[in-house]
């Protein structure tokens, strides 16, 4: 993605994600820091009424009846206010905490949707993107998994409800194209020659299939039957690599492998087919629904979500880019629906954070 449109990525949906997520963690720390002190009261509560109770007690000895009768009374009383003051202040902290943490779960939902909402459209320059389906009970189930520059993983959940092809079992006959291979040889009685022995599948439905930079990894099983094929391709490129692997019941097959298979088969269809996979599946990585695993360099933000450092990483990846760009807006060398009134002001999202950020856009901070 270009730097421009990656800045303005950033500045809205990545602040609002620190944001949101600041918002939380300062909720939770506040939870814990209630749930700390009423264990500090509830000991001072405690530690108090033993105080009283050995006074009353050094009040009992060499003391008359009525003393000793005054001084039971003050003790019966003195424990069933301890035990009021105590389930008080028990409520009190517990609806305290309890809404802190429903409160802190609300900031962090906003926070992951405003990192989704980030991620989703590849914000960063991208190592290598693969796009993986396959076929549970019926039902595609579908992620794309990115690497990006700088050591950044992250892994979508995609709709293929929402895809033309992967809305059902897909059947390789929807293609179009009479697509069958050579598996075996056979003598047909009274010739000499042996002939080609093909497996049409216009039967195979997809199981399992996986691209990646216009190459492609595809497994097919046979309605009725126990049979399976494997498809590879290199690319989209008609001079491409194409691998074919048959198995069943009785014999394992690498078709390429063997020239005299080789020789039949229609290679023509078979790129045709796998290409528009192929391009089924990129299409479908667009169609991201939620974000399922993020991390850098082996740590896993996304369970902390601790989005104070993904934004960090960001700007150590891409602040040079956003601040040269931010300095074209300012000269009107740009035509980016952005400026840097408007990045300044966003600034304010981030609270401790806005000065470093600031600093590496090339800006101050307003907080």
């Amino acid at each position: 993605m270009e730097a421009a449109a990656s800045l303005k990525l950033t500045v809205t949906h990545l602040f609002d994600a620190v944001r949101y997520s600041e918002q939380a963690r300062e909720m939770e720390e506040a939870a814990t820091k209630a749930e700390g002190d009423l264990e500090s009261d509830l000991s001072r509560l405690e530690s108090h009424t033993e105080e009283v109770l050995e006074l009353l007690e050094s009040m009992r000895k060499g003391s008359g009846e009525a003393v000793r009768e005054l001084s039971d009374q003050l003790e019966d009383f003195l424990r069933t206010a301890k035990e009021q003051a105590k389930e008080k202040l028990e409520k009190a902290t517990g609806e305290k905490v309890s809404g802190l943490r429903s409160s802190a779960s609300g900031e962090r939902d906003k926070a992951l949707k405003s990192l989704e909402a980030y991620l989703a459209s590849d914000p960063l320059p991208i190592i290598e993107k693969v796009v993986h389906v396959k076929l549970t009970d019926g039902i595609y189930d579908a992620s794309s998994k990115c690497e990006c520059e700088g050591g950044m993983r992250y892994e979508f959940r995609l709709a293929a409800q929402n895809s033309r092809l992967f809305r059902q079992e897909l059947v390789l006959s929807r293609f179009g194209y009479e697509l069958k291979v050579p598996v075996r040889f056979s003598r047909p009685l009274l010739k000499k020659s042996m002939t080609p022995g093909f497996e049409r599948l216009d039967q195979y439905i997809l199981e399992s299939a996986e691209a990646s930079g216009g190459k492609i990894r595809a497994n097919f099983k046979k309605l009725d039957g126990d049979a399976e094929l494997k498809v590879v391709t290199s690319g989209s490129d008609t001079d491409g690599f194409v691998g074919l692997e048959y198995k069943d019941r009785t014999m394992t097959v690498n078709i390429m492998n063997d020239p005299s298979l080789g020789a039949h088969v229609d290679l023509e269809a078979i790129r045709k087919a796998a290409g528009e996979l192929a391009t089924e599946l990129v299409d479908l990585s667009r169609k991201k629904v939620s974000l399922l695993k993020l991390s850098l360099d082996g740590d896993e933000p996304l369970q902390s979500l601790d989005c104070r450092v993904i934004l960090q990483h960001v700007l150590k990846l891409r602040g040079l880019e956003y601040k040269a760009q931010l300095k074209r807006i300012s000269q009107g060398t740009s035509d980016v629906d952005l400026s840097p009134e408007f990045v300044q002001g966003r600034l304010k999202a981030l609270g401790d954070l806005s000065g470093e950020v600031g600093a590496a856009l090339g800006l101050q901070s307003t907080r």
